[in-house]
């Protein structure tokens, strides 16, 4: 949908008001879960080892775009400068982190933790999209996903509650 974004400046350089940056904030979060649910739908109608490379790296690629956009939503000017560069980048786990303390809550110990830092390495090297070592000796449909699922499953019905329930 092409539609200006709300700015201010006349003829000076273009500042998005605070309006325009939810627009921004609100369209990354809802693209991230569209790409998680892509990943959902595909791992339901295929088991191939090639596609479930694809099927980790949208959900990666979600969850990633899920969680900035949550830190956009919370504090655009203060993230928006840091979402491409290190430490956040594409490190799942620190983004997790870091969404996580600025929403006042604690990443869960254990096993999402150990997942999400395993499908983060993939992720951040590329290993998921480009065919590499790893494809001879890893088959993807081995990769452990289902807790991270849970914890972004259950970040989502939290984004998701009415603000009057918070």
């Amino acid at each position: 949908m092409n539609r200006p974004l709300p700015t201010s400046g006349a003829m000076g350089p273009l500042v998005l008001r605070p309006d325009g940056k939810q627009v921004i904030a609100s369209s990354m979060y809802n693209k991230g879960k569209a790409f998680i649910g892509a990943a959902i739908l595909l791992s339901r109608e295929t088991d191939s080892e090639h596609s479930d490379y694809v099927v980790l790296h949208l959900l990666c690629e979600g969850i990633e775009i899920v969680l900035k956009g949550l830190l956009l939503v919370r504090d655009y000017d203060r993230y928006y400068p840091r979402l491409h560069k290190k430490p956040l980048r594409h490190d799942l786990k620190k983004i997790a982190l870091e969404t996580a303390s600025a929403y006042g809550r604690k990443l869960p110990r254990g096993g999402v933790v150990t997942e999400l830092e395993a499908l983060s390495t993939l992720y951040k090297q590329h290993l998921l999209r480009y065919g590499g070592v790893s494809d001879m000796h890893v088959d993807p449909r081995t990769i452990r996903r289902d807790k991270v699922l849970r914890y972004v499953t259950a970040v989502l019905r939290l984004a998701e509650r009415p603000r009057s329930q918070e």
